[in-house]
């Protein structure tokens, strides 16, 4: 562990200790250490924005994480895809395996913040701050969180992203825990499991990779599955603009339009991201038609729980995210049927 030295002709309030750990396990031991009084750092984006705005005090102490080379990797397994932690935005939103297994997500990092901002930017950091763009992407892939938490019964473990915001929402969420990395199922979810190409559930998953990294899944009955994705954003203006809003949508359609397996979640701003269930059920098992495009709109509007600041109120939010849900499906459908 190396300490660096601080610029003696900034004022004292700008001075803090910089600490270097060697692994995940030292940074939560100076966690712990110095409480309050420290913050970890990794491309330093979102926190630099805060202590220029006077959100957040510059701290004593800040504990470097992207000295850790391990938690860099992005790592394609058999039936998971780990992006770790300090995987930066530009990476994740040039990565193959998450364009063809978490694409919702691979959309979000191409279009978070400006191309010298996703340089430095974290997936880590953007989901730890728990309010980044890409939430409701790792919401709607059934993402787990890996941890190393001082304040866990066990020291390292797996949480669902779903468990987690609701902990965040909660104001329980442990501040003595590093996000080691996040894990995305390659396939489809049910009940929480993973439906391997061996179970009495699913047939086989397959990518077709001259069709856009289109994934397709094929269950006990024969039937064929495409999976249908997208990710939406509104911000104050057309580009390199914090978000307004933000949409998030994945589910398995038929060759005869039945969609299953829906997964919804809206977020943006300041605000939480939340998976939309309500929205999920009136989707759920239910066969396309663009007549119910609006109700899927008010629906959306009247349960995504936002907020109210100087550049837009919560109905504002609420409604604009419903449109964006709504536009969002009926443009994916639409480019499946032409052939995209």
């Amino acid at each position: 562990m190396n300490t660096q030295w601080s610029k003696d002709d900034m004022p004292p309030i700008y001075k803090p200790v910089v600490w270097e750990p060697v692994d995940a396990e030292e940074a939560v031991a100076l966690k712990r250490e110095y409480g309050a009084d420290a913050v970890w750092v990794a491309g330093g984006t979102l926190l630099r924005t805060q202590w220029e705005g006077g959100v957040a005090p510059m701290p004593a102490h800040m504990i470097r994480l992207d000295t850790i080379a391990s938690m860099r990797s992005i790592i394609e397994e058999t039936e998971y895809v780990t992006v770790g932690a300090l995987a930066t935005l530009k990476q994740c939103g040039q990565h193959a395996a998450l364009q063809q297994y978490a694409n919702a997500l691979y959309m979000a990092c191409r279009h978070i913040a400006a191309p010298a901002v996703r340089n430095l930017a974290t997936l880590g950091g953007n989901v730890a701050s728990a309010v980044g763009d890409a939430l409701p992407a790792l919401l709607v892939h059934d993402a787990s969180l890996l941890w190393v938490d001082g304040e866990a019964a066990s020291l390292h473990h797996e949480q669902n992203a779903v468990d987690w915001m609701e902990q965040v929402r909660m104001g329980r969420r442990s501040l003595q825990a590093v996000l080691l990395g996040i894990r995305f199922p390659k396939g489809p979810v049910e009940a929480g499991l993973l439906l391997r190409s061996s179970s009495d559930i699913v047939g086989e998953t397959t990518v077709d990779l001259s069709a856009n990294a289109v994934s397709y899944w094929t269950d006990e009955k024969g039937k064929r599955w495409r999976e249908l994705c997208f990710f939406r954003k509104l911000g104050r203006r057309e580009a390199f603009t914090p978000s307004l809003v933000t949409v998030a949508l994945r589910c398995w359609i038929s060759e005869r339009g039945e969609l299953t397996r829906v997964r919804v979640a809206a977020g943006g701003g300041s605000g939480l991201a939340m998976r939309l269930l309500q929205c999920e059920s009136m989707l759920e098992g239910r066969s396309y038609d663009a007549s119910w495009l609006p109700e899927l709109a008010s629906m959306a509007a009247q349960e995504f729980v936002s907020y109210s600041d100087p550049f837009a109120e919560a109905p504002y939010r609420q409604q604009s995210a419903g449109n964006l849900l709504a536009a969002g499906l009926w443009e994916s459908i639409r480019d499946i049927e032409e052939g995209r």
